[in-house]
């Protein structure tokens, strides 16, 4: 499981140099922000459910599945994103997450795509702790 999660953090930083590449030193940065929820869930393998909020309401989610033990988790906090998530929708992304602390704590999740990178940091209650790292997608909130 250790190669998995070091083969999947490989794979976030490629993705992420890759669109720094692109985008060119005189970029002008275009920020987006969001609350976001951060929901964790782990018996050796888990999963990562992060809720976008805008205007105090629930409209998209980015939901994967990860490597690594943390036990469960669930914070919130702000998401930064450099596109907005809105034109996301449908399109899938990899991750990596970390969890600081025991019972309680924050987490902070990491998401790259094509073309796309954003940020969530949260501050939350749960038991475990540790890094993981997988791939998911984003939907909309039903």
């Amino acid at each position: 499981m250790d190669q998995l999660l070091k083969d999947n953090l490989e794979k976030q930083k490629e993705s992420a140099k890759k669109y720094l590449e692109s985008i060119g030193p005189n970029s002008v940065a275009t920020t987006y922000s969001y609350d976001c929820m951060v929901t964790l869930g782990s018996a050796g393998g888990g999963y990562l459910n992060v809720d976008f909020k805008k205007g105090g309401s629930r409209f998209a989610r980015f939901e994967g599945g990860f490597a690594g033990a943390f036990g469960g988790y669930v914070g919130w906090g702000t998401a930064w994103f450099n596109t907005p998530i809105e034109e996301l929708i449908g399109k899938p992304g990899a991750f990596a997450v970390e969890v600081v602390g025991i019972l309680g704590g924050t987490a902070h999740v990491q998401i790259t795509g094509s073309g796309y990178i954003g940020n969530c940091s949260s501050g939350g209650i749960g038991a475990g702790g540790g890094v993981g790292a997988g791939g998911g997608k984003f939907e909309k909130a039903s």
